[in-house]
């Protein structure tokens, strides 16, 4: 879900800078094929942007998951210690 909002408002974005590069005064309208390559690089710029934030939350997340593990592991050797010390 959150990945298609992000492409519907880049594509609102382009289809707005789009509208203003047409509605410039004393400018030439663009071709067709002008306007899908300004669609385009929208589109990528904003599939980028998206990729990305979703690619730092996922490193997050691991990240977290790991430190979690570490100071369990690290919990379950203290708790070890003592045990093995008494023998």
């Amino acid at each position: 879900m959150f990945l298609n909002m992000k492409k519907m408002l880049f594509g609102l974005f382009a289809a707005a800078a789009l509208t203003l590069s047409l509605s410039s005064c004393g400018e030439a309208l663009l071709t067709d094929e002008q306007v899908q390559a300004e669609i385009q690089k929208g589109f990528e710029a904003g599939k980028a942007a998206v990729e990305s934030d979703v690619n730092a939350k996922c490193d997050a997340d691991f990240e977290k998951r790991v430190q979690e593990k570490v100071a369990a592991m690290d919990a379950e050797a203290q708790a070890a210690q003592p045990a093995e010390a008494t023998k």
